[in-house]
């Protein structure tokens, strides 16, 4: 009984010990990971190699730390290429991606960072989805001081604009806005 015990004990210390060191590479690989992304973003990674497999991870709760850090990675990408004819294909892809990896981040701790980003890929193909992902941003965290600037700077631009949807004088903004000549009600003028 005393040999059985001793031995489960030592099983327990053993996995313990493995466990600790899983969880230390864990803080070894976002520190060495987020110092590749500051000098080459598309070469950083954040998952180290582990004994227990996702045990650590899980422990930790690294999940939202990995996917918010491969969505600013995506997103480095997508912005690193130039918006041309030759690109369109490649930037729409890495948007895609961008997007996609954000979106899931933004269902976790960092909502509002991922938010944020959101918008600002989403601004030169619709100011409405982009007004949106800031105003989200924004709620998710209302100190993110980057997201209203960015969402005040948006809506300005589109009231100086003068961006107003459908037929109605409202002056509101969404799709199908009018503006310049011939924007207003028909019927009226010369």
């Amino acid at each position: 009984m005393k040999l059985g015990l001793a031995v489960a004990l030592a099983a327990v210390a053993v996995l313990a010990a493995l466990l600790a060191a899983d969880v230390g590479s864990w803080r070894h690989a976002f520190a060495q990971g987020d110092a590749v992304y500051a000098v080459t973003p598309g070469r950083a990674t954040w998952t180290p190699p582990t004994v227990l497999g996702g045990a650590s991870a899980r422990l930790l709760g690294t999940g939202d730390d990995v996917t918010l850090r491969r969505g600013l990675q995506l997103y480095a990408a997508a912005v690193a290429v130039p918006d041309r004819l030759d690109t369109a294909d490649e930037l729409q892809s890495l948007r895609a991606q961008a997007q996609q990896a954000l979106v899931r981040a933004s269902n976790g701790r960092d909502a509002s960072q991922a938010e944020t980003l959101l918008g600002a890929l989403a601004f030169g193909q619709s100011a409405d989805t982009a007004i949106a992902d800031f105003t989200n941003a924004v709620r998710s965290d209302p100190t993110n001081t980057a997201a209203k600037y960015d969402l005040e700077l948006l809506l300005r631009s589109s009231a100086a604009k003068g961006s107003r949807s459908g037929a109605s004088p409202g002056g509101s903004f969404g799709k199908g806005g009018r503006r310049g000549a011939g924007g207003g009600v028909p019927g009226n003028g010369y």
